[in-house]
């Protein structure tokens, strides 16, 4: 192989000059090389979205960002262990694995650079260096055809995050070269789902062509006994005015009441029974996460599906239970936190 020539060579061949606007020409791309090669990296990294931060059990791919989180103290997930099938008309896991527990949903991007199978064999070393036993684990159509264990399982319209807007939710548009593993520790206590693929949005471009990571994680535990029964609930109310309901639960960002509120329904349709004196507010509340409007017509809304549910399902009195909501103004923790956002998402009873 002939050596490489030299700057003097290629130009004696391409008939360039060597004159004063070569030279300026020259050192002002050096100059634009300089600069590219001493800017610092913080300024061309993407931080992680507000609030959001790692599992305690698994790290994050190097040069990774959050890009979207959620995480609730209790709640239920079938988690495929199989790949994506349709049956009765719903789309599922061949086999899956129902858990109940806390969950934490992080949606990471990757370097661009870096391919989906890479991360993917990332992740695979670094749960089985800490215990966890793959359950199963699957590519492309070894997952179901068209991406469907993500499309029409872990991403469907009322799963998708939207910290980031339509950064986050666009994440799985168009994707390909995917990959997917469900897995748990060696005691149980603790079970993972990761499906990673290259989104091809070119609408979005923080993640066109990159790999996204969306690591699901339930961790077991008895669920918290918050129920508040009718009792006491007459109690607060004639003591303070009001009680709080915390076991009030709604799909992630929508007004469709989850089927752990029934207790609470039923108790609160027993405290109307109970108390045919008694007229309430259902006052609905959010965190400050979105737009103020958003907010506002959202925490409406969920105090309207309480009440529709009261007056449909345990026949109360429409005229005795009246929706209200006001989003974010009443917090009665900070929203600094996601314990503290935690809170703040809750329906009260208001006595009128």
């Amino acid at each position: 192989m002939n050596p490489t020539p030299s700057h003097s060579t290629v130009e004696g061949r391409s008939g360039l000059q060597t004159g004063p606007v070569c030279r300026a020409m020259r050192y002002a791309l050096a100059l634009i090389a300089l600069l590219v090669l001493t800017t610092p990296v913080a300024t061309l990294a993407q931080s992680d979205v507000a609030g959001a931060s790692d599992h305690e059990l698994i790290p994050r791919y190097e040069d990774a960002w959050i890009l979207g989180h959620e995480t609730k103290a209790f709640d239920r997930f079938a988690l495929p262990t199989g790949p994506a099938v349709r049956r009765d008309g719903q789309w599922q896991g061949e086999t899956e694995q129902v858990v109940e527990g806390a969950r934490t949903r992080l949606l990471y991007v990757a370097p661009q650079e870096r391919s989906t199978l890479e991360v993917f064999r990332n992740y695979q070393t670094a749960l089985a260096e800490r215990g966890f036993e793959t359950l199963f684990a699957c590519s492309g159509r070894e997952c179901g055809s068209n991406s469907n264990i993500a499309r029409n399982i872990l991403w469907t319209r009322d799963r998708q995050l939207a910290n980031a807007g339509d950064k986050t939710r666009y994440a799985f548009t168009g994707m390909h070269d995917d990959h997917y593993l469900a897995a748990r520790n060696a005691d149980g206590t603790t079970w993972v789902g990761l499906y990673i693929a290259r989104n091809n949005f070119t609408a979005i471009a923080d993640t066109h062509l990159r790999p996204i990571i969306l690591l699901e994680v339930v961790d077991i535990a008895a669920m918290e006994q918050r129920m508040i029964d009718a009792a006491a609930m007459a109690e607060s109310i004639s003591q303070t005015g009001k009680v709080a309901l915390d076991n009030i639960y709604f799909d992630f960002g929508r007004a469709t009441l989850t089927p752990e509120s029934d207790p609470a329904l039923t108790e609160m349709a027993r405290l109307l029974s109970e108390h045919p004196a008694v007229s309430v507010y259902v006052v609905g509340h959010t965190d400050n996460v979105g737009s103020y409007e958003a907010n506002m017509e959202l925490s409406r809304a969920r105090a309207a599906a309480v009440v529709d549910a009261l007056v449909s399902r345990h026949g109360v009195q429409r005229t005795r239970i009246v929706p209200a909501g006001v989003g974010p103004l009443a917090p009665i923790a900070s929203n600094d936190t996601e314990e503290g956002r935690s809170k703040n998402r809750r329906v009260e009873l208001v006595q009128r």
